[in-house]
């Protein structure tokens, strides 16, 4: 057991060795819940070492005292996981009891100096809380609110009433942009999905299409498997694994071969639509009629 547990801290110390001798330069820890991770303190370290210029943690804040072990210069973002402005709406997701201590950990975050931003993942019964969210983020000190659309992967398989449908999700994100004039807090959000006459507008603002076919990221699991796409993870089209030799191409079946093929086969990468989407279980393409899916990856940033 000593020697596995052994095992498995070399790969983590080698991955982020190997990306960062590729080019990385962001490293973001998830999980699972990486405050679990004996060893996490040490990590960050390492990677602030290794020369990584953001370094962020992901977590749903239910252990605020491990992150209280890495000193605040060294992190970029503690992003804490809040699924509303209320507890029947957080709890509902996350378990009873904890909208509190989330909402704690993140003014006991703020208070000791780390900078902190919100991950919200946005569902059908929190819909009508983005506003509130907001209110409560300013209040707190947060300085970044990130939105995210939810998908039907996952623990999310099955459930469907969760879900917005593409043509909600296009009037919530509009309603963001209307949100933000009003405060000084930033906001993010995937646009997902977009009509073909605003995709120009996020053509301006950055947007060129899959962002997989640019190798912009790569999602490491513990297991070796690695990811160009989040969408892709309960599929078997990993671009590559994570070996101690390095980064090991799939020479399978391949997620890159998929994004590859979309971007060549339309006359402008940008209109190509996000092939990954396709794959979504219970999707539904009358849904979809006359809209364009854009990269998940991608966040307007208002």
């Amino acid at each position: 057991m000593i020697a596995k547990k052994q095992a498995v801290r070399e790969t983590g110390a080698g991955s982020m060795r190997h990306c960062r001798a590729i080019g990385a330069e962001y490293l973001t820890f998830l999980g699972g819940e990486p405050t679990l991770h004996p060893d996490l303190p040490a990590m960050v370290a390492y990677a602030s070492d290794l020369g990584y210029t953001q370094i962020t943690i992901d977590t749903n804040g239910l252990a605020p005292s491990r992150i209280r072990r890495i000193p605040s210069d060294l992190l970029h973002y503690v992003s804490v996981s809040l699924d509303g402005a209320t507890s029947s709406s957080h709890d509902r997701v996350r378990g009873e009891g904890r909208f509190v201590q989330t909402v704690s950990a993140i003014r006991e975050f703020v208070g000791a100096g780390y900078p902190v931003r919100i991950n919200c993942t946005v569902f059908s019964f929190n819909l009508g809380e983005a506003e509130y969210l907001l209110d409560l983020a300013e209040s707190l000190g947060v300085k970044l609110v990130n939105f995210h659309s939810f998908s039907e992967e996952g623990l999310g398989t099955g459930k469907v009433d969760w879900s917005l449908k593409p043509q909600e999700w296009i009037e919530f994100y509009k309603s963001l942009r209307r949100m933000r004039r009003e405060r000084k807090i930033g906001i993010w959000f995937p646009p997902t999905w977009s009509r073909p006459e605003d995709l120009p507008s996020f053509v301006e603002q950055g947007f060129s299409g899959c962002l997989g076919c640019s190798l912009d990221r790569l999602s490491i699991f513990p297991d070796g498997r690695a990811y160009v796409c989040s969408v892709l993870f309960d599929h078997p089209l990993n671009f590559a694994w994570m070996t101690d030799g390095g980064l090991e191409l799939n020479r399978g079946q391949n997620e890159f071969d998929l994004f590859m093929h979309a971007s060549f086969s339309a006359v402008d990468p940008v209109d190509s639509g996000c092939p990954a989407e396709a794959l979504l279980e219970g999707a539904n393409s009358s849904e979809r009629t006359g809209l364009v899916s854009m990269c998940r990856c991608w966040k307007e940033q208002v």
